[in-house]
């Protein structure tokens, strides 16, 4: 087996290994964009099959980010196709409710993010869920969306300050 054929069943593998944490992140995702969850399951299930089909030819250094590359690429097209527009934010509520339900103005104020997050624009909305709802770092956030650390860096930097803006 060649030293190429190695790291293509190493990536397999780890998909495997992860399935079931990159399914979630995938399908919260996909789901926060569509607010609908057949759609949400569909494209999901979408995107593992090309990067299984995908990493059976080549290799990926970043599986992580690989797959959000492919589940916003699977949106793109799902948009295209239907000319819609992105929209939802169930999602959120769902996954950092409080843990004390007795805690109606920390409920409250969720809710009041996530509207204020839909009025940003999808790049800036995108960035600010995977680093902070989704706890993925610099790196795997840039190669998601293609651009440098230091440019993903002020990409964070300044989508935080407009939703900031947006909160005032």
């Amino acid at each position: 087996m060649n030293n190429s054929q190695e790291k293509n069943n190493n990536n397999l593998e780890n998909l495997a290994e992860n399935y079931n944490e990159f399914l979630d992140q995938i399908f919260r995702f996909i789901y926060f964009r569509t607010n609908n969850k057949e759609i949400a399951e569909d494209l999901t299930q979408d995107c593992f099959l090309s990067v299984i089909k995908y990493l059976k030819e080549n290799q990926v250094d970043n599986l992580r980010a690989f797959l959000y590359k492919i589940a916003k690429n699977k949106l793109i097209d799902y948009y295209r196709q239907k000319n819609r527009v992105f929209y939802t934010n169930e999602t959120i509520e769902e996954k950092y409710e409080p843990i004390s339900n007795n805690n109606i103005s920390e409920k409250q104020d969720i809710k009041i993010i996530i509207e204020k997050l839909q009025l940003l624009n999808e790049e800036d909305k995108d960035i600010l869920i995977m680093r902070y709802l989704e706890d993925m770092d610099i790196k795997d956030i840039a190669e998601a969306i293609g651009k440098s650390q230091t440019t993903t860096r002020v990409k964070i930097f300044r989508s935080l300050r407009k939703a900031r803006k947006l909160m005032q």
